[in-house]
Protein backbone atom coordinates (compact mmCIF):
# COMPACT_ATOMS: atom_id res chain seq x y z
CA UNK A 1 0.00 0.00 0.00
CA UNK A 2 1.50 3.31 -1.06
CA UNK A 3 1.26 6.05 1.55
CA UNK A 4 2.78 9.46 2.16
CA UNK A 5 3.96 10.12 5.70
CA UNK A 6 3.44 13.83 5.69
CA UNK A 7 5.12 14.55 8.99
CA UNK A 8 8.47 14.08 7.27
CA UNK A 9 7.83 17.63 5.96
CA UNK A 10 10.03 17.20 2.87
CA UNK A 11 9.66 20.80 1.71
CA UNK A 12 11.09 21.96 5.02
CA UNK A 13 14.07 19.65 4.82
CA UNK A 14 14.57 20.63 1.19
CA UNK A 15 14.48 24.31 2.10
CA UNK A 16 17.12 23.82 4.78
CA UNK A 17 19.28 21.91 2.29
CA UNK A 18 19.01 24.67 -0.31
CA UNK A 19 19.75 27.34 2.28
CA UNK A 20 22.92 25.54 3.32
CA UNK A 21 24.08 24.66 -0.20
CA UNK A 22 23.16 27.97 -1.89
CA UNK A 23 22.42 25.98 -5.05
CA UNK A 24 19.96 28.19 -6.89
CA UNK A 25 20.06 26.12 -10.09
CA UNK A 26 18.97 23.03 -8.18
CA UNK A 27 16.23 25.03 -6.49
CA UNK A 28 15.01 26.21 -9.87
CA UNK A 29 14.90 22.62 -11.15
CA UNK A 30 13.08 21.22 -8.11
CA UNK A 31 10.66 24.09 -7.44
CA UNK A 32 7.89 22.94 -9.85
CA UNK A 33 8.15 19.39 -8.53
CA UNK A 34 7.68 20.61 -4.97
CA UNK A 35 4.66 22.64 -6.04
CA UNK A 36 3.19 19.50 -7.63
CA UNK A 37 3.74 17.59 -4.39
CA UNK A 38 2.07 20.34 -2.39
CA UNK A 39 -0.88 20.66 -4.78
CA UNK A 40 -1.43 16.89 -4.75
CA UNK A 41 -3.05 17.12 -1.34
CA UNK A 42 -5.72 19.54 -2.53
CA UNK A 43 -6.50 17.47 -5.62
CA UNK A 44 -6.64 14.11 -3.86
CA UNK A 45 -7.40 14.75 -0.18
CA UNK A 46 -9.77 17.72 0.05
CA UNK A 47 -13.19 16.09 0.03
CA UNK A 48 -15.31 19.24 0.31
CA UNK A 49 -12.93 21.46 -1.69
CA UNK A 50 -12.61 24.05 1.09
CA UNK A 51 -8.81 24.24 0.97
CA UNK A 52 -8.42 22.06 4.08
CA UNK A 53 -7.10 18.53 3.58
CA UNK A 54 -7.80 15.15 5.15
CA UNK A 55 -5.72 12.00 5.44
CA UNK A 56 -6.93 9.10 3.32
CA UNK A 57 -5.90 6.52 0.76
CA UNK A 58 -5.27 6.02 -2.92
CA UNK A 59 -7.49 3.81 -5.08
CA UNK A 60 -5.75 0.52 -4.48
CA UNK A 61 -6.27 -3.22 -4.62
CA UNK A 62 -5.44 -3.23 -0.92
CA UNK A 63 -8.72 -1.38 -0.23
CA UNK A 64 -11.14 -4.00 -1.61
CA UNK A 65 -12.95 -6.59 0.46
CA UNK A 66 -11.62 -10.13 0.01
CA UNK A 67 -13.27 -13.53 0.07
CA UNK A 68 -11.92 -16.64 1.79
CA UNK A 69 -9.57 -17.21 -1.15
CA UNK A 70 -8.19 -13.65 -0.96
CA UNK A 71 -10.02 -12.68 -4.14
CA UNK A 72 -11.57 -9.22 -4.53
CA UNK A 73 -15.32 -9.16 -3.88
CA UNK A 74 -17.62 -7.39 -6.36
CA UNK A 75 -21.08 -5.96 -5.74
CA UNK A 76 -24.19 -6.46 -7.89
CA UNK A 77 -22.99 -3.76 -10.30
CA UNK A 78 -19.65 -5.43 -10.82
CA UNK A 79 -17.68 -2.88 -8.81
CA UNK A 80 -15.23 -3.88 -6.12
CA UNK A 81 -16.58 -3.56 -2.59
CA UNK A 82 -14.68 -1.05 -0.49
CA UNK A 83 -13.14 -2.17 2.79
CA UNK A 84 -13.49 0.91 5.01
CA UNK A 85 -11.13 -0.49 7.63
CA UNK A 86 -8.35 -0.77 5.03
CA UNK A 87 -8.85 2.86 3.99
CA UNK A 88 -8.83 4.04 7.62
CA UNK A 89 -5.63 2.10 8.22
CA UNK A 90 -4.08 3.69 5.14
CA UNK A 91 -5.14 7.15 6.36
CA UNK A 92 -3.50 6.57 9.72
CA UNK A 93 -0.36 5.34 7.98
CA UNK A 94 -0.47 8.37 5.71
CA UNK A 95 -0.28 10.53 8.82
CA UNK A 96 2.63 8.45 10.09
CA UNK A 97 0.78 7.88 13.39
CA UNK A 98 -0.26 4.32 12.64
CA UNK A 99 -2.55 3.45 15.59
CA UNK A 100 -3.11 6.86 17.20
CA UNK A 101 -6.28 7.28 19.26
CA UNK A 102 -7.66 9.88 16.87
CA UNK A 103 -7.88 7.22 14.14
CA UNK A 104 -9.84 4.69 16.22
CA UNK A 105 -12.68 3.55 13.94
CA UNK A 106 -15.20 3.41 16.77
CA UNK A 107 -14.53 6.93 18.00
CA UNK A 108 -14.55 7.90 21.67
CA UNK A 109 -17.66 8.51 23.78
CA UNK A 110 -21.16 9.66 22.86
CA UNK A 111 -22.06 11.65 19.75
CA UNK A 112 -18.94 10.44 17.93
CA UNK A 113 -19.82 8.33 14.88
CA UNK A 114 -16.18 7.31 14.59
CA UNK A 115 -13.99 7.34 11.51
CA UNK A 116 -15.92 7.16 8.23
CA UNK A 117 -14.72 7.05 4.63
CA UNK A 118 -15.59 9.49 1.83
CA UNK A 119 -14.96 9.05 -1.90
CA UNK A 120 -13.02 11.83 -3.61
CA UNK A 121 -13.88 12.38 -7.28
CA UNK A 122 -12.47 14.40 -10.15
CA UNK A 123 -14.41 16.64 -12.54
CA UNK A 124 -15.46 13.57 -14.57
CA UNK A 125 -16.98 11.97 -11.46
CA UNK A 126 -14.22 9.37 -11.33
CA UNK A 127 -13.06 8.21 -7.90
CA UNK A 128 -9.43 9.28 -7.47
CA UNK A 129 -8.99 8.52 -3.80
CA UNK A 130 -10.56 8.47 -0.36
CA UNK A 131 -10.60 10.75 2.66
CA UNK A 132 -11.60 10.03 6.21
CA UNK A 133 -14.19 12.27 7.85
CA UNK A 134 -11.81 14.51 9.70
CA UNK A 135 -9.66 17.47 8.78
CA UNK A 136 -6.48 16.80 10.73
CA UNK A 137 -4.82 19.74 12.45
CA UNK A 138 -1.28 18.46 11.97
CA UNK A 139 -1.70 17.85 8.24
CA UNK A 140 -3.04 21.32 7.61
CA UNK A 141 -0.42 22.94 9.83
CA UNK A 142 2.25 21.08 7.83
CA UNK A 143 0.65 22.36 4.61
CA UNK A 144 0.64 25.88 6.05
CA UNK A 145 4.34 25.49 6.78
CA UNK A 146 4.92 24.18 3.26
CA UNK A 147 3.36 27.36 1.90
CA UNK A 148 5.86 29.28 3.99
CA UNK A 149 8.73 27.25 2.56
CA UNK A 150 7.38 27.81 -0.96
CA UNK A 151 7.20 31.56 -0.27
CA UNK A 152 10.90 31.55 0.63
CA UNK A 153 11.77 29.56 -2.50
CA UNK A 154 9.62 31.76 -4.73
CA UNK A 155 11.24 34.91 -3.39
CA UNK A 156 14.69 33.44 -3.94
CA UNK A 157 13.72 32.70 -7.56
CA UNK A 158 12.13 36.11 -8.12
CA UNK A 159 8.64 34.63 -8.50
CA UNK A 160 6.80 37.39 -6.68
CA UNK A 161 3.30 36.37 -7.85
CA UNK A 162 3.87 32.85 -6.50
CA UNK A 163 5.06 34.22 -3.18
CA UNK A 164 1.99 36.43 -2.93
CA UNK A 165 -0.31 33.52 -3.79
CA UNK A 166 1.11 31.21 -1.11
CA UNK A 167 0.93 33.95 1.50
CA UNK A 168 -2.76 34.48 0.74
CA UNK A 169 -3.45 30.74 0.72
CA UNK A 170 -1.62 30.38 4.03
CA UNK A 171 -3.70 33.14 5.59
CA UNK A 172 -6.89 31.21 4.77
CA UNK A 173 -5.49 28.00 6.31
CA UNK A 174 -4.35 29.87 9.41
CA UNK A 175 -7.74 31.51 9.89
CA UNK A 176 -9.51 28.16 9.49
CA UNK A 177 -7.28 26.34 11.98
CA UNK A 178 -7.46 29.12 14.55
CA UNK A 179 -11.24 29.38 14.26
CA UNK A 180 -12.18 25.71 13.97
CA UNK A 181 -9.43 23.51 15.41
CA UNK A 182 -8.64 25.14 18.77
CA UNK A 183 -10.60 24.49 21.96
CA UNK A 184 -10.40 27.37 24.42
CA UNK A 185 -11.64 25.30 27.36
CA UNK A 186 -8.77 22.81 27.17
CA UNK A 187 -6.27 25.18 25.54
CA UNK A 188 -5.27 22.77 22.79
CA UNK A 189 -5.68 21.97 19.09
CA UNK A 190 -7.61 18.95 17.77
CA UNK A 191 -8.79 17.38 14.52
CA UNK A 192 -12.15 18.50 13.15
CA UNK A 193 -14.77 15.91 12.24
CA UNK A 194 -16.79 16.69 9.10
CA UNK A 195 -19.77 15.08 7.41
CA UNK A 196 -20.17 14.26 3.73
CA UNK A 197 -21.98 17.45 2.72
CA UNK A 198 -19.97 19.80 4.99
CA UNK A 199 -23.10 20.87 6.88
CA UNK A 200 -21.84 19.82 10.30
CA UNK A 201 -18.52 19.70 12.13
CA UNK A 202 -17.36 18.46 15.52
CA UNK A 203 -14.09 19.34 17.25
CA UNK A 204 -12.69 16.02 18.46
CA UNK A 205 -11.81 17.08 22.00
CA UNK A 206 -13.41 13.82 23.14
CA UNK A 207 -10.58 11.78 21.63
CA UNK A 208 -8.06 13.41 23.92
CA UNK A 209 -4.83 15.26 23.34
CA UNK A 210 -2.02 14.07 21.10
CA UNK A 211 1.19 15.46 19.67
CA UNK A 212 -0.73 16.84 16.67
CA UNK A 213 -1.93 19.62 18.97
CA UNK A 214 1.36 21.53 19.01
CA UNK A 215 2.11 21.35 15.28
CA UNK A 216 0.41 24.75 14.70
CA UNK A 217 3.07 26.23 17.00
CA UNK A 218 5.83 24.45 15.10
CA UNK A 219 4.37 25.85 11.87
CA UNK A 220 4.38 29.39 13.34
CA UNK A 221 0.67 29.96 12.74
CA UNK A 222 -0.74 30.25 16.30
CA UNK A 223 -1.41 33.52 18.07
CA UNK A 224 0.53 34.09 21.29
CA UNK A 225 -2.41 33.48 23.64
CA UNK A 226 -3.26 30.11 22.14
CA UNK A 227 0.43 29.19 22.14
CA UNK A 228 0.65 30.02 25.84
CA UNK A 229 -2.24 27.66 26.60
CA UNK A 230 -0.72 24.88 24.50
CA UNK A 231 2.54 25.39 26.42
CA UNK A 232 0.70 24.87 29.73
CA UNK A 233 -0.52 21.51 28.48
CA UNK A 234 2.96 20.59 27.28
CA UNK A 235 4.51 21.41 30.66
CA UNK A 236 1.91 19.56 32.75
CA UNK A 237 3.28 16.34 34.35
CA UNK A 238 -0.19 14.81 34.00
CA UNK A 239 -0.22 15.43 30.25
CA UNK A 240 2.98 15.76 28.21
CA UNK A 241 5.74 16.59 30.71
CA UNK A 242 6.31 12.95 31.68
CA UNK A 243 9.62 11.46 32.83
CA UNK A 244 10.54 11.05 29.17
CA UNK A 245 8.62 14.07 27.81
CA UNK A 246 6.25 14.38 24.88
CA UNK A 247 4.25 11.12 24.81
CA UNK A 248 2.25 10.74 21.60
CA UNK A 249 -0.99 10.63 23.61
CA UNK A 250 -1.24 12.77 26.72
CA UNK A 251 -1.02 10.92 30.01
CA UNK A 252 -4.60 11.96 30.83
CA UNK A 253 -5.95 10.61 27.53
CA UNK A 254 -8.46 7.85 28.35
CA UNK A 255 -6.74 5.53 25.85
CA UNK A 256 -3.15 6.35 26.83
CA UNK A 257 -0.85 3.32 26.84
CA UNK A 258 2.82 3.88 27.65
CA UNK A 259 4.14 1.09 25.44
CA UNK A 260 1.58 0.87 22.61
CA UNK A 261 3.29 2.43 19.58
CA UNK A 262 1.47 5.75 18.84
CA UNK A 263 -0.80 5.70 21.89
CA UNK A 264 1.79 6.90 24.40
CA UNK A 265 5.41 6.09 23.50
CA UNK A 266 7.68 9.04 22.77
CA UNK A 267 8.60 9.39 19.11
CA UNK A 268 11.54 11.73 18.64
CA UNK A 269 10.21 13.48 15.54
CA UNK A 270 7.11 14.60 17.44
CA UNK A 271 9.28 15.53 20.42
CA UNK A 272 11.45 17.65 18.12
CA UNK A 273 8.34 19.43 16.83
CA UNK A 274 7.33 20.05 20.45
CA UNK A 275 10.70 21.47 21.41
CA UNK A 276 10.77 23.73 18.36
CA UNK A 277 7.15 24.77 18.96
CA UNK A 278 8.21 26.15 22.33
CA UNK A 279 11.25 27.87 20.84
CA UNK A 280 9.13 29.56 18.19
CA UNK A 281 7.12 31.37 20.86
CA UNK A 282 9.99 32.44 23.06
CA UNK A 283 9.97 29.55 25.55
CA UNK A 284 13.63 28.71 25.01
CA UNK A 285 14.33 27.71 28.63
CA UNK A 286 11.43 25.24 28.55
CA UNK A 287 12.60 23.85 25.23
CA UNK A 288 16.14 23.37 26.53
CA UNK A 289 14.97 21.77 29.78
CA UNK A 290 12.72 19.26 27.99
CA UNK A 291 15.39 18.54 25.37
CA UNK A 292 17.88 17.65 28.08
CA UNK A 293 15.31 15.33 29.66
CA UNK A 294 14.88 13.61 26.29
CA UNK A 295 18.62 12.93 26.32
CA UNK A 296 19.15 12.15 30.00
CA UNK A 297 16.00 10.09 30.62
CA UNK A 298 16.27 7.80 27.59
CA UNK A 299 17.75 4.65 29.11
CA UNK A 300 21.22 3.96 27.73
CA UNK A 301 21.36 6.97 25.44
CA UNK A 302 24.08 8.79 27.36
CA UNK A 303 26.05 5.56 27.66
CA UNK A 304 26.55 2.80 25.14
CA UNK A 305 22.90 1.96 24.47
CA UNK A 306 21.37 2.26 20.98
CA UNK A 307 18.96 4.95 19.90
CA UNK A 308 15.49 3.40 19.75
CA UNK A 309 12.50 3.93 17.50
CA UNK A 310 10.50 5.21 20.47
CA UNK A 311 10.56 5.29 24.28
CA UNK A 312 8.34 4.57 27.26
CA UNK A 313 7.33 8.02 28.57
CA UNK A 314 7.07 6.79 32.17
CA UNK A 315 10.34 4.86 32.46
CA UNK A 316 12.53 5.98 29.55
CA UNK A 317 12.95 2.37 28.39
CA UNK A 318 13.73 2.02 24.69
CA UNK A 319 10.98 0.42 22.61
CA UNK A 320 10.64 -1.13 19.16
CA UNK A 321 13.54 -1.00 16.68
CA UNK A 322 17.12 -0.30 17.78
CA UNK A 323 19.56 2.00 15.95
CA UNK A 324 16.70 3.99 14.43
CA UNK A 325 17.90 6.68 12.02
CA UNK A 326 14.75 8.80 12.28
CA UNK A 327 15.22 9.17 16.04
CA UNK A 328 18.93 9.81 15.56
CA UNK A 329 18.25 12.67 13.14
CA UNK A 330 15.79 14.27 15.58
CA UNK A 331 18.30 14.01 18.44
CA UNK A 332 20.99 15.57 16.25
CA UNK A 333 18.80 18.55 15.36
CA UNK A 334 17.66 18.95 18.97
CA UNK A 335 21.22 19.05 20.24
CA UNK A 336 22.47 21.35 17.50
CA UNK A 337 19.54 23.76 17.31
CA UNK A 338 18.16 23.81 20.86
CA UNK A 339 20.67 22.70 23.49
CA UNK A 340 23.69 24.31 21.80
CA UNK A 341 22.01 26.83 19.49
CA UNK A 342 18.67 28.54 19.08
CA UNK A 343 17.05 27.93 15.72
CA UNK A 344 14.36 25.63 14.38
CA UNK A 345 13.37 23.79 11.21
CA UNK A 346 10.13 25.81 11.03
CA UNK A 347 9.15 27.95 8.06
CA UNK A 348 10.17 31.62 8.08
CA UNK A 349 8.53 32.72 4.84
CA UNK A 350 5.37 33.85 6.62
CA UNK A 351 5.51 35.95 9.78
CA UNK A 352 3.38 35.10 12.80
Amino acid sequence: MSVIRSHHFPLGQFGIFIQKQKDKDFLKEMYPKLIAYHDWWYTNRDHNKNGIAEYGSMVSDANWKKDANDKNIKDANGSYELNDEAVIEAAAWESGMDNAVRFDKDGVGKNDPGVLVFKNKDSADKVIGYSINQESVDLNAYLYAEKGFLVSMAEELGKDSDASKYKKDAEKVQEYIEKNMYDKDTGFYYDLQINDDSSKTKLLVNRGKGTEGWIPLWANLSDSDKAASVRENMLSPNKFNTYMPFPTASKDNSRFSATEYWRGPVWLDQALFGVEALQNYGYKSDATFLSKNLFNHANGLMGTGPIHENYDPLTGDGLSTKNFSWSSAAYYLMYQNTIVGDETTSQTGIEK
